[in-house]
């Protein structure tokens, strides 16, 4: 073990009584100091945060304010967060209602970051039951794992998927569940989306450093930029996801230099929105075509479940023009292809400095890319 003499080194005994001496969200000392261990060691994401101050923060994106197509990943992930913690919040597995807020400050288009969105934490389905977070994280058994990969799914409202994710293999079962997650959640992601974002990751596995470097896209289009923002704000939302449920995946298959390069990203959604054949995208490599029909498939049967065919952009109807979102399981698409809407999720546009529930996003007249509250 290397240590730094000029970082002074935690006592494990001064830990524990540091936590008693907080004021944190959870009241659970053992609990807290393996948060804050996993937290220390770099192994977590946010949850030492969520769980002592109840509070997180987000303050930078990359996004197109002009552009209402797409929305931000602030609320696109929102509902992975509320299950998140309602799973590491005390009391709030049976009644969500009793369940403290926990502070947001997480920007998007006309929010100034001058209040915090208070969220409420959102209850999930795990079959057999929402395991403890002792049994999450304590418990050494080997059945534990399937039930911490269950929490895991819970959490995306991805449970039917389970068996289609089986089948993948690593890394690309971490990175089918995100895809999965986003196209459910957003109508206007397209089949060509879908086949650039498969084709970069399975042509990354065959590139080097230097090839990476070397790349210069013919040109910079801003959805792309955007949507690999959005990609990579998923994969950091996944490393949340897995550390509070216990680490069903190994962290290393969602780690951006695996799955995602931004350059090559451009470059096949450049290509595949000119119409290049699949072949094309995967650089005339036979070995990647099986694999890509099958991320392929996996993804959009996952899909079909949550009633969301994914279409290329010659199929697009006039819902397609900037309409979003999704609420619940088994959800379908309404009249006026407004949402996907359903049972259970607090899931619209926030204004800031307000509570995240009871809200609907503000179409058009608002400003372009203000988010707005309608009571």
């Amino acid at each position: 073990m290397c240590t730094n003499p000029g970082i002074k080194q935690e006592d494990p005994a001064n830990v524990g009584l540091e936590i008693k001496q907080q004021v944190t969200m959870v009241s659970d000392t053992e609990i807290l100091k393996v948060a804050r261990t996993h937290h220390v060691q770099a192994e977590s994401y946010l949850v030492y945060n969520i769980m002592s101050s109840g509070e997180i923060e987000c303050s930078n994106t990359l996004e197109d304010e002009l552009d209402q197509a797409l929305p931000s990943q602030a609320f696109i992930y929102r509902p992975i967060r509320q299950r998140v913690y309602s799973l590491l919040l005390e009391n709030c597995q049976d009644v969500a209602s009793t369940c403290p807020a926990v502070k947001e400050w997480f920007v998007y288009p006309g929010n100034p970051l001058r209040h915090p969105d208070l969220v409420r934490p959102l209850q999930m389905t795990v079959p057999g039951g929402t395991p403890s977070l002792k049994i999450l994280w304590l418990n050494q058994e080997a059945e534990i794992q399937v039930r911490r990969l269950d929490t895991l799914l819970a959490c995306f409202n991805l449970s039917s998927s389970r068996e289609e994710l089986q089948a993948v293999e690593s890394p690309f079962q971490a990175l089918c569940c995100l895809l999965i997650y986003l196209f459910v959640q957003v109508d206007t992601l397209c089949l060509e989306d879908l086949h650039a974002f498969i084709a970069q990751a399975l042509c990354l596995q065959g590139k080097s450093t230097s090839q990476l470097v070397n790349l210069q896209p013919d040109y910079i289009n801003p959805r792309a930029v955007q949507l690999g923002s959005l990609l990579v704000r998923g994969l950091t939302t996944l490393v949340l996801v897995n550390s509070a449920c216990g680490f069903p995946w190994k962290t290393s298959d969602f780690m951006p230099w695996n799955v995602f390069d931004g350059k090559l990203f451009h470059q096949k959604y450049l290509q595949s929105e000119k119409g290049y054949a699949v072949e094309v995208l995967l650089e005339q490599n036979r070995s990647r075509l099986t694999k890509f029909h099958n991320l392929k498939a996996v993804v959009c049967k996952a899909c079909m479940k949550e009633n969301r065919r994914i279409t290329g952009r010659v199929h697009w109807g006039s819902h397609h023009a900037g309409r979003w979102g999704r609420q619940g399981s088994g959800s379908h698409r309404t009249g006026s292809g407004y949402s996907r809407s359903g049972q259970g999720q607090p899931w619209r546009d926030q204004g800031p400095g307000k509570k995240a529930d009871g809200w609907r996003r503000a179409w058009p007249a608002e400003a372009p890319g203000v988010c707005a509250l309608l009571s």
